[in-house]
C-alpha cells in the first residue's frame, strides 16, 4: 500500500493494521513531503516501487486514482499475468479494483477492505455487475489454467449475452448449477453446441478447438531420488511419466517424498518454479501407507522404509487411486495418485464455481 498526504498515511497505517488483524501480509510505504506516517516505508522512485513485486504482490494506492494508472502504465500487459491493483481514496469513502479484478483478486480484496472499513467497493467487471457466471473466477477458484484465452473470452462474451454454455464434468457435481450453464451428459454432446466448457481429469487424444478444457489439480507425486538430482531431470522424467496417460504437470498438486529430502535442491528449485507444495513425511508415516506394489531391503536399510515415492504418493494423495506404480529413471524414481475430486456449485453467481480436491471423505482442504 503507498500513500501520498497525510490524511493518506493515517488511512495506510489503518489497513495495515488490520490487514494484519487478518492475516494477510502487506507492507505500508509513502511517498512524497507531506508530514505523518513515520512508520511506513519511504519510496524514492514509482517505477522501481511498482516494478520490484509487479505480477507476485497486490498493490492498493491510496489516493487519486490517476496516480495509480500513471505508475502502473509501463507494467500493464494482460489480466492473466498483471498485479491485481486498488485505489482507495484518502478519505476511505470508496475502494476500487482498478486491474485484475478477477483473476488476481482484486475484488475480491475491495470487497474485504470494504466489510473491515465501511468503505463502499466500487466493482465495474461486468459479469459480476450482472451477476453471471464467470469462466476466469472458475478457473482460478479451482486452481485451473486457462490454455485458450480468446475462446474464454468468447465464451464470456456470451454470456454478458445471455446465452447458455454447454458444460461437461467428469467429476461428479453439488450444489445449484449456474443457469448460464447447460449440463451435458457427454463429452461428445459438447460439439453440437460450441463452444462448451469441459472439465477433464486428463487431457483426451485429441482437444476441439471450440471447447474451453479445464484441467483439475487432482495428482499425487511420489518422489525419491539420489542426492544432487536436478530440477531439469524431474521436469524431463515426469513429465515423461505423465504425458502417457494423457496429464500435465500442471495437474500436480502435492509432490510427496521422506523428510530426508527435504532439503533436495532440485526437488524444491521444481517445486517452486511450478507452485507445487511439497510435502515430505518420516519413515515412520510412511510405513503406515498400504497397498505398496514393490518393496526394496536395499532402500529400507538406507532410508528405514521400503519405497519412497509410491507411499509418499499415496499418503500425500488420502484415498487416491495409484495410477502409476514406482519407476525408476537412473537415481529419479516416481509415482502417481490421481485423488479424489468433487465440484462444489456456490451460490454467487458472479463470483464463479468452487471445485474441491477431496482428501478421502472429509472436508475439502
Amino acid at each position: 500500500m503507498i500513500s501520498f498526504t497525510s490524511e493518506g498515511h493515517r488511512r495506510n497505517a489503518l489497513l495495515k493494521r488490520l490487514l494484519d488483524r487478518e492475516g494477510i501480509p502487506c507492507r505500508g510505504y509513502r511517498k512524497g513531503t507531506a508530514p505523518g506516517g513515520e512508520e511506513l516505508l519511504e519510496v524514492s522512485a514509482m517505477y522501481d516501487w511498482v516494478k520490484e513485486g509487479w505480477g507476485r504482490d497486490a498493490y492498493i494506492f491510496i489516493g487519486a486514482a490517476g496516480i495509480a494508472v500513471r505508475s502502473i502504465a509501463p507494467f500493464v500487459k494482460d489480466k492473466f499475468t498483471d498485479s491485481p491493483v486498488l485505489a482507495m481514496d484518502e478519505k476511505g469513502r470508496f475502494i476500487i479494483p482498478l486491474l485484475s479484478s478477477h483473476l488476481g483478486g482484486a475484488a475480491d480484496l475491495a470487497v474485504l477492505l470494504a466489510d473491515l472499513t465501511k468503505a463502499e467497493a466500487v466493482v465495474t467487471t461486468a459479469t459480476d455487475l450482472n451477476g453471471k457466471f464467470a469462466v476466469d473466477v472458475f478457473a482460478k477458484e479451482n486452481g485451473m489454467e486457462i490454455a485458450d484465452r480468446e475462446l474464454a473470452r468468447r465464451i464470456s462474451a456470451l454470456v454478458l449475452q445471455g446465452k447458455q454454455i454447454g458444460f461437461y464434468s467428469e467429476f461428479q457435481a453439488e450444489g445449484e448449477m449456474p443457469e448460464e450453464l447447460l449440463p451435458k451428459e457427454r463429452l461428445l454432446d459438447l460439439e453440437a453446441e460450441l463452444p462448451g466448457i469441459a472439465v477433464l481429469a486428463s487431457h483426451p487424444k485429441e482437444e476441439h478447438p471450440g471447447i474451453l478444457y479445464l484441467y483439475p489439480k487432482v495428482l499425487s507425486i511420489g518422489i525419491g531420488c539420489k542426492r544432487g538430482i536436478t530440477k531439469e531431470k524431474i521436469e524431463e522424467k515426469l513429465g515423461e511419466l505423465l504425458d502417457r496417460d494423457g496429464y500435465g504437470i500442471d495437474q500436480i498438486r502435492v509432490l510427496a517424498s521422506i523428510d530426508r529430502k527435504g532439503d533436495e535442491e532440485g526437488i524444491l528449485a521444481f517445486a517452486e518454479e511450478h507452485g507445487i507444495l511439497f510435502q515430505t513425511y518420516t519413515a515412520e508415516e510412511l510405513n503406515t501407507v498400504e497397498g505398496v506394489t514393490s518393496s526394496s531391503e536395499f532402500v529400507r536399510k538406507i532410508t528405514g522404509t521400503d519405497n519412497v515415492c509410491e507411499r509418499a504418493a499415496l499418503l500425500a494423495g488420502k484415498s487416491g487411486e495409484l495410477i502409476d506404480k514406482k519407476e525408476t529413471f537412473g537415481g529419479l524414481t516416481l509415482a502417481a495418485v490421481r485423488m479424489d475430486c468433487r465440484l462444489v456449485f456456490g451460490r454467487n453467481k458472479g463470483r464463479g464455481v468452487r471445485m474441491s480436491c477431496q482428501e478421502g471423505k472429509g472436508d475439502p482442504s
